[in-house]
């Protein structure tokens, strides 16, 4: 025989030697014998049904729509980074600088090399020389200063 089927018979074989039905449960006789433990299920049932609000988690990784959007989001957002923050050579302002003499300070040859390395330097070397012109063997004073405030 097998298990169920024996276990089915033995309990048809015990209910006949007691003559017993099946047991109910009385709720009321339950309640006032255990006060305490009726009490505690009770707030227990309340915790649970006040802590059961859905997590903002919860709602994203079950609405394939919040996931969606949130993935285009996360997306435009690095483009607009990898735009305003990584500009390629070329892309920054580069101020228009009058002067020779100017164009020929560190600053200006530092920013010449960032915007195209060593080309751009020669570029603004050159620049400068042909703005220059030919040069008198001797300069004055009044000559030099005026090159130097310009």
């Amino acid at each position: 025989m097998s298990r169920k089927k024996d276990e089915k018979r033995l309990d048809e074989v015990i209910s006949r030697t007691i003559n017993s039905g099946k047991p109910e449960f009385d709720a009321e006789k339950w309640k006032q014998k255990y006060p305490e433990e009726f009490q505690m299920l009770q707030s227990m049932s309340a915790e649970k049904t006040r802590t059961r609000r859905p997590s903002i988690w919860r709602v994203v990784s079950q609405s394939p729509i919040i996931k969606l959007a949130a993935a285009a989001v996360i997306i435009v957002g690095i483009g607009l980074y990898a735009v305003l923050v990584h500009q390629g050579p070329g892309e920054h302002h580069v101020p228009v600088v009058k002067s020779p003499t100017k164009m020929m300070t560190a600053m200006s040859l530092t920013m010449a090399y960032r915007r195209g390395g060593i080309e751009a330097i020669d570029e603004q070397c050159e620049k400068a020389i042909r703005m220059l012109g030919p040069r008198p063997l001797r300069l004055t004073l009044g000559q030099l200063l005026s090159e130097n405030n310009d």
